[in-house]
């Protein structure tokens, strides 16, 4: 019945009040024009009086702009004054904590309708100054009592709903307003009895898979229950030493819960905290009791409320895998967790933790320097998996529909195909497209197709090597043995890579909990194809070859394509340096250097400085270079490694004409002398 009922809704036949002074009650009504006004409240926030409204949009709206059933409406006359500190806190508060209307309205999607006449400069600087998952409508109170038409309110829209690209936001969500994957759901719910429980979890999983949003909607669902949670980006944390994190884990605590915040509910430290945190107390002597002690009284303070300490990015402070040395190499990590061990061991309605990184390998060892592994076997690892078909179908739906966008169902597949369910890779590919339709002033709303996806999908897949990279970073630098067993598979095939996990490779675990590989019916496959294409790419010549032919095709290839680059950067040089002399310079200084007597002939009727230069031996353009290694210092900064190198590509040549086997010390020999000139190499 209310459906496309417009104006301000009845209660018994009588209209509901609308708060606030007689211009934001003007101006609400003026907005009744185009939906229906179903709820009004004064709502005092911060010591800040808000009108709050419901707007409940027609079929038209709703479905053009992909709205919810109802859409908050924030009224203040001096809201702008405080937009940042108050205003979007008490929106977050209303359509995240708020148990009382949170389920009922859009958790994107709201209106801000205020007395400053520059609300719209100051939201649209506010939304380019921090991006987020929020989608904030302004409108000033004096154009909507002028008079708001049709025309003006479609255009208001598409500015601030159709302009900003919710597909590239790359910051982890700080609530559910955008997230998607009902596996990630189970896992909080799952994270979430742990902590009930007093036990301890852990959340592994490759980069930009989620874990960190999946982390922050854990804390928020605590804070929703009066529970206490403090979360830890250790990559900021490696520098500490044991002993000063532990301090730096009392501090946050006592700053964050010192002060109301709507992000941790109602739980607020109620006493001021008089203790000392001195270096006296967290020295290597007291460190461990201090803590103890401290999170003892903080317990008692936030009224005998478990506290749950939340590590990400927990590579940073393992054993062998930290950037800083009294991590990885010495005792810190074994220190640090003895101490949350045995505070666990004898007070765990305490604390309890939870890590979270790529790989649980901080769990997984047994000793760190002989010692045993204060935490070895003490979590089952839970691994954050990828997108579905119907999780990426609600994901890129959902989202593109509040930019104007849909999408054929075939092209959820193939994106399905590509990206093997990552959502983040799947986001910056839809952020692609959502720029391209803006570079071409492409009408909203519109639909992609499977023609016009597949026309540009490998320039998408390009776009995203740079995302690849950042995904594979860990797993290359913390865990390159995994990394070196997903090159197996991608490179030299499923028999392969079998056979190298017959001698007992425990790394295909965590690659099958990263979801990178599957297995179905005994048979592996990598499940992201960009991945895999990515890594056949970059390490086209690292796979295993068995015949002789097919050895050297690959020595002459690799050797011929380094040739051509020298030859283009002696090319350069000399046109450079000598100009239209610079044939005859060339001539001059190869002379008398080859037994071949026809050379020079060649190269004095050669018709360009570049066909004379297809003229020289291999031999004959290490001398070219030596001769004016000032040119080519900037290239090869080492002369020595570039003389040694040089040699052994020419001696390359010697099996690459059938002289002789190929034997796999060759290969390793001349795989080292083709990868310095490719490195070096790489921006010619």
């Amino acid at each position: 019945i209310m459906e496309n009922q417009i104006g301000i809704a009845k209660i018994k036949g009588k209209k509901i009040t609308i708060g606030g002074n007689k211009e934001v009650i003007r101006a609400i009504n003026e907005l009744s024009r185009f939906g229906l006004i179903t709820f009004s409240r004064q709502i005092k926030f911060k010591s800040t009086e808000y009108t709050v409204c419901f707007f409940k949009p027609t079929i038209d709206m709703r479905n053009m702009y992909n709205l919810g059933n109802e859409l908050l409406v924030v009224s203040c006359w001096d809201g702008m004054n405080d937009f940042k500190s108050r205003m979007k806190d008490f929106i977050d508060y209303m359509l995240v904590t708020n148990n009382e209307f949170k389920n009922r309205l859009d958790k994107v999607t709201c209106f801000v309708v205020d007395g400053d006449e520059n609300v719209v400069k100051k939201v649209k600087a506010d939304r380019i100054e921090n991006p987020d998952a929020r989608l904030i409508v302004p409108f000033s109170v004096g154009e909507l009592i002028k008079g708001f038409d049709k025309d003006k309110l479609s255009n208001r829209m598409r500015e601030f709903l159709y302009e900003k690209d919710l597909f590239g936001i790359a910051v982890p969500l700080k609530n559910d307003t955008l997230f998607f994957g009902k596996d990630r759901t189970n896992i909080i719910s799952e994270l979430y009895a742990m902590y009930k429980q007093g036990e301890e979890g852990g959340l592994f999983g490759l980069r930009r898979i989620g874990k960190t949003s999946i982390l922050n909607l854990l804390k928020l669902r605590i804070a929703e229950a009066d529970g206490v949670a403090i979360y830890i980006d250790c990559s900021g944390c490696h520098h500490f030493r044991w002993y000063e994190l532990l301090k730096n884990i009392i501090k946050r605590i006592i700053k964050e819960y010192s002060e109301e915040k709507s992000q941790n509910g109602n739980v607020v430290l109620k006493e001021v905290w008089n203790r000392e945190i001195s270096e006296q107390r967290y020295n290597e002597k007291n460190a461990v009791d201090s803590f103890t002690d401290d999170i003892k009284l903080l317990y008692e303070m936030f009224g005998k409320k478990r506290i749950l300490l939340i590590l990400d990015e927990i590579e940073s402070i393992g054993y062998s895998t930290s950037p800083s040395k009294w991590w990885k190499d010495e005792n810190d990590a074994l220190y640090f967790w003895q101490a949350i061990r045995a505070l666990i061991q004898t007070n765990d309605e305490y604390m309890s933790f939870v890590v979270a990184g790529v790989n649980p390998m901080c769990v997984e060892i047994q000793s760190i320097n002989n010692i045993d592994n204060p935490i070895f076997g003490m979590i089952n690892p839970i691994y954050t998996s990828l997108f579905e078909y119907e999780d990426i179908k609600n994901m890129v739906s959902s989202i593109g529909g509040r930019l104007g966008i849909s999408f054929e169902d075939s092209v959820y597949a193939k994106m399905m195909e590509d990206y093997g369910g990552h959502p983040f890779l799947i986001r910056q590919v839809c952020s692609q497209i959502n720029r391209d339709l803006n570079a071409r002033k492409v009408i909203r709303p519109t639909k992609i197709s499977i023609y016009s996806y597949n026309l540009k999908c490998d320039e998408y897949r390009q776009g995203m090597t740079s995302v690849i990279e950042q995904i594979l970073g860990v797993i290359t630098n913390y865990y390159p043995s995994e990394f070196e067993l997903l090159k197996k598979l991608a490179l030299d095939g499923r028999n392969a890579f079998k056979k190298e996990l017959a001698l007992g490779e425990k790394g295909i675990q965590h690659l099958v909990g990263y979801c990178i590989i599957k297995k179905v019916d005994g048979e592996y496959f990598i499940r992201i194809k960009s991945i895999e294409e990515y890594i056949k790419n970059k390490f086209v010549y690292d796979s295993t070859l068995n015949k002789q032919k097919d050895k050297r095709a690959r020595i002459n290839i690799r050797r011929d394509s380094i040739e051509e680059k020298l030859r283009s950067i002696i090319l350069f040089s000399l046109q450079s340096k000598y100009g239209r002399k610079a044939k005859e310079q060339l001539i001059s200084i190869v002379d008398k250097t080859t037994t071949d007597v026809t050379q020079k002939t060649k190269m004095l009727n050669a018709p360009s400085l570049k066909s004379a230069i297809e003229e020289l031996y291999l031999s004959q353009i290490k001398i070219v270079m030596e001769k004016d290694w000032k040119s080519y210092s900037m290239i090869f900064p080492d002369k020595s490694k570039f003389e040694a190198y040089m040699d052994i590509l020419n001696r390359s040549r010697t099996v690459g004409a059938h002289t002789r086997s190929v034997s796999s010390d060759d290969e390793i020999l001349y795989g080292v002398a083709f990868e310095f000139f490719e490195n070096s190499l790489i921006e010619y």
